[in-house]
């Protein structure tokens, strides 16, 4: 299956130390391109931000239509490259709302 930018999958989420995953839902930020060329999408953390929100943490404004089943965050400052093999399904999409503010966001940090 190919999944496409905004799309909310179930991936195993690699921790920074990258020795251990965690399966936890994410946001595809990349293009259609990205996925023709290399087979690989780059795909945001969405957490629960129980231990805190961070700076540059975009509250989902729609859980219910991202398919998730509580208050949850987007943290565009996790970022990580995975492949089909490591999506187990797509959950959902953000609402316009949101793709526009971590839209906004990625042009911050990707001038």
């Amino acid at each position: 299956m190919t999944y496409r930018r905004w799309d909310v999958v179930a991936v195993h989420y690699p921790f920074i130390e990258g020795t251990e995953a965690k399966k936890r839902p994410a946001l595809i930020v990349s293009s259609e391109a990205l996925h023709e060329a290399h087979r690989v999408y780059w795909a945001v953390m969405i957490t629960t931000a129980k231990a805190g929100v961070r700076p540059g943490d975009i509250a989902i404004s729609d859980c219910r239509k991202a398919g998730l089943p509580e208050d949850c965050v987007i943290r565009l400052s996790r970022v990580t490259t995975v492949s089909d093999a490591q999506i187990s399904h797509r959950t959902g999409a953000v609402v316009p709302r949101d793709r526009n503010a971590v839209a906004a966001l990625l042009k911050r940090y990707l001038p």
